[in-house]
């Protein structure tokens, strides 16, 4: 099977406590925060993290993202790109190991505008990405729809990825963003669901915690990727 991850990267809360007690609960902050600034580092300065994998397979990985600092052009808008690639080895899935590389393209606001992974998609938003200043726990929202295409000649459509997020309770001080994907194909149908999880905290520091991705249409495999 392909392995397909969209976004740039799952914190489960809660426990039982022995005995018949429960465990104290998280408290839920009502701090704000600065969810847009938070994004726009992360994309600037790039990131390398490791991971294991669990779930319908097993083993581990890396995730790497260049700082998006390279000149670039696409579709038309002047700003940057930076290069993504993430690795897989397996022990019990086939193919053993998988590699995926791609090119995001950014405004010069360090917005996104598309990307290029040759050979698998072509995506544009057609509309502006629409990224909030701030947040906080409980808010939910819609951060657009990337079409895609088989090549950047965009003379085959290829289905598109709808972009939502949820803020999750974490800490008194922090909150996790859960970055939510529903991937469909040409024809319209739900292939895959993808959430990455970040923490986040009052300066603006966003921290990879994981991916979630679940397939569709037919495909009951379920991968988590842990940082």
């Amino acid at each position: 099977m392909k392995y397909i991850f969209v976004i740039l990267s799952s914190l489960m809360l809660g426990a039982c406590g022995g005995g018949g007690s429960s465990a104290p609960a998280t408290p839920v902050t009502s701090l704000s925060f600065p969810m847009q600034s938070a994004y726009k580092t992360l994309v600037a300065n790039g990131l390398t993290k490791s991971f294991t994998v669990s779930g319908t397979c097993s083993g581990s990985g890396t995730k790497t993202s260049s700082a998006a600092n390279t000149s670039a052009t696409f579709e038309g808008v002047t700003g940057f790109s930076a290069t993504s690639t993430l690795t897989l080895s397996l022990t019990n899935c086939t193919p053993a190991s998988s590699a995926q590389t791609s090119t995001a393209y950014f405004d010069s606001n360090y917005l996104p505008i598309g990307f290029n992974s040759v050979g698998v998609n072509y995506g544009v938003y057609l509309t502006p990405l629409s990224i909030p200043t701030s947040v906080s726990v409980g808010g939910t929202g819609t951060l657009g729809t990337e079409t895609l295409y088989t090549s950047s000649t965009k003379a085959t459509p290829n289905g598109s990825i709808a972009m939502s997020y949820v803020v999750e309770t974490d800490t008194a001080t922090t909150a996790i963003i859960n970055l939510i994907a529903k991937i469909t194909n040409a024809a319209g149908t739900l292939t895959a669901t993808e959430q990455d999880r970040y923490r986040i905290d009052v300066a603006g520091t966003l921290t990879p915690v994981s991916i979630d991705i679940q397939y569709a249409n037919g495909s009951i495999t379920h991968l988590v990727l842990t940082f």
